[in-house]
């Protein structure tokens, strides 16, 4: 991995170069609705009977806007809009995140990876009967998607250890009668699906939120059968580069230079591209392809930026984390704000971040 390379000069970060998208170097600023997945048939899995009702269930209440929620998910989306992001925290298991998470964290942060992901799996080679597993699946995204696109004649399962975003998932799956995709509460790293089974892998933003990324790759590996396809989507070390640039400045010119190194370790501990092609290579893969692409994430100001349950959940923990001191951390967060508010208003009042995002498509080799 790329290491801190040490404190820039005055007016060093955010440069540009032909890299710019790739690293941050602050030297420049149901069980199942087909049964015909041979991995799971002699699986005992918990069968959910209300995914077993032979007419459509009852819908849930849709996740496309906080209007549509339930008093649950209305309670914790009220909570995200209102709470003090220096202390708010976040629980899977909290009433209402579930919805909180399909309804905001999806479409804002895991669509724009999940389309690219769909736009490299629409050029793959595929068979009538494929056998396809997607990892970290989550509410189902993107895994039904591909149940739609692939039909009836071939096979998916989502995998996730989070129990409440599966049973979103084959909640969804019952009402569009998806019948060909199966969901299951598993962890890739420790379950009794066999090796060497499945055709093709699907692991959208996944890998990020692994504790041990080899081990995952690795049981990745195991599950796909020999020249079996691996489909992946991380956010690259640069993401949200504009927030990156300001509060390593903010560090910078209040003089705090361990935390300054710290948060330079804390962003070099993210994936660039070069890396990631040798963590999947080191799993046994061949590298395919490795396609980028960028997208932007427009906030009306900071405090909708800072308080975004995409930036909450997904980083806010580890950038709280360089500044231990609480009151230190306030001066330093104030000070930030500060600093993107006056970036936003030469942006004519928009606060917007820039993700670079990279999907690798290698084989087991």
């Amino acid at each position: 991995m790329s290491q801190f390379r040490g404190i820039p000069p005055l007016g060093s970060l955010g440069g540009g170069g032909n890299n710019d998208w790739d690293d941050w170097d602050p030297d420049r600023a149901k069980r199942g609705y087909t049964g015909h997945i041979p991995a799971l048939r002699d699986l005992d899995l918990r069968r959910d009977p209300l995914i077993d009702l032979p007419n459509p269930v009852v819908s849930q209440p849709a996740t496309s806007g906080s209007s549509t929620l339930s008093p649950a998910g209305l309670a914790a989306s009220a909570r995200a809009e209102t709470a003090d992001y220096l202390t708010v925290t976040y629980d899977l298991r909290d009433p209402g995140f579930v919805e909180l998470y399909d309804a905001l964290i999806v479409p804002q942060w895991s669509t724009p990876f999940g389309r690219l992901l769909l736009s490299v799996f629409l050029t793959l080679p595929r068979d009538a009967g494929w056998q396809v597993l997607d990892v970290a699946c989550g509410t189902g995204y993107p895994t039904l998607e591909l149940a739609r696109f692939l039909g009836q004649d071939c096979d998916l399962a989502g995998i996730d250890v989070w129990e409440d975003a599966i049973q979103a998932a084959r909640r969804k799956a019952s009402d569009e009668w998806l019948r060909n995709v199966t969901f299951l509460v598993a962890d890739i790293m420790e379950n009794n699906l066999p090796e060497r089974t499945f055709d093709t892998l699907t692991c959208n933003l996944g890998l990020s939120s692994f504790p041990d990324r080899a081990g995952a790759l690795g049981a990745m590996w195991r599950l796909l059968r020999p020249q079996g396809q691996l489909l992946l989507t991380i956010p690259l070390q640069s993401a949200l580069r504009e927030f990156l640039d300001t509060y390593y400045l903010t560090l910078r010119d209040l003089k705090l230079e361990d935390y300054m190194r710290a948060f330079g370790q804390l962003v070099a501990a993210r994936l660039t591209v070069e890396e990631t092609r040798r963590l999947v290579e080191r799993a046994g893969f061949e590298v395919r392809r490795m396609v980028t692409d960028t997208f932007v994430m427009r906030f009306p100001d900071p405090l909708a930026f800072l308080r975004s349950p995409v930036i909450q959940t997904t980083f806010m923990v580890g950038w709280r984390a360089i500044v231990p001191d609480p009151t230190i951390r306030r001066l330093v967060f104030n000070e930030v704000e500060r600093r993107l508010t006056a970036r936003a208003g030469a942006n004519g009042g928009e606060l917007t971040m820039t993700v670079p995002m990279l999907c690798v498509s290698a084989v087991r080799g």
